[in-house]
């Protein structure tokens, strides 16, 4: 809980600070463009790029930035709380991520507890960034691992897609993914994709989940259908 508040905290201070970053941007822009307007003028463009270049890479950190990226469309604390905190871990372990919520999400489908959707959550999220960092390992590159992750929500629904680069590994049968305990050194853990195919065993008729391996990739999807087509079934 601690270090939940933490990175709540953190999160905070990171609008906070972005917001004044923009802020003073935007204040000092008539002013870098006065700056500029007589290199502009004497057709000097190299040095009129150079200078916006140099004062953009010294006033902006563009991966902090983009830290939490999409998390402020998240208007639920359980789903903005996992994001901010695996976000967090991703950036702290200098693994290239993406995360994506272009819909702003105020509610979710009742059917699923929440918590079940979190523990499904927090189980891909650290696969993928224990994937990551063995990737890395084994190649000695940081850009060789990439993850990638998103919500979404359409009609009632709510998705979560999260995908990461894999190694050179035989094509495992996923279905021995699935049985408890088993796993490959090289890949995901065997009893945490277990773990979730029980979970979404309790939801027979309003969970639908797929995962696989496509182009060195693992992707995994995550559906919760609304709630009026649970009442249907």
């Amino acid at each position: 809980m601690q270090a939940e508040n933490e990175q709540l905290k953190e999160y905070s201070n990171y609008l906070d600070k972005n917001e004044d970053e923009l802020r003073r941007f935007k204040h000092d822009y008539q002013n870098i463009l006065n700056s500029l307007r007589i290199s502009a003028e004497k057709c000097d463009t190299e040095s009129v790029v150079k200078q916006l270049s140099e004062y953009t890479d010294t006033q902006f950190d563009e991966k902090a930035l983009r830290k939490y990226k999409g998390v402020n469309h998240v208007h639920i604390e359980e789903l903005k709380s996992i994001a901010i905190a695996k976000l967090a871990k991703l950036y702290n372990e200098n693994i290239d991520y993406s995360f994506g919520c272009e819909v702003e999400i105020y509610k979710i489908p009742q059917s699923v507890n929440i918590l079940d959707i979190i523990r499904i959550m927090g189980i891909t999220f650290d696969n993928a960034i224990e994937e990551s960092q063995k990737l890395i390992q084994m190649t000695g590159n940081k850009d060789s691992a990439k993850v990638d992750a998103m919500y979404y929500q359409e009609d009632g629904n709510f998705e979560f897609r999260i995908r990461n680069r894999i190694g050179m590994i035989d094509k495992v049968n996923l279905n021995r993914l699935n049985q408890e305990g088993y796993t490959t050194k090289k890949f995901h853990s065997g009893i945490g994709l277990a773990n979730v195919k029980q979970i979404e065993a309790k939801y027979e008729n309003s969970m639908l989940i797929d995962y696989g391996i496509e182009d060195d990739w693992f992707d995994f999807d995550l559906t919760i259908m609304p709630d009026d087509m649970e009442e249907n079934s």
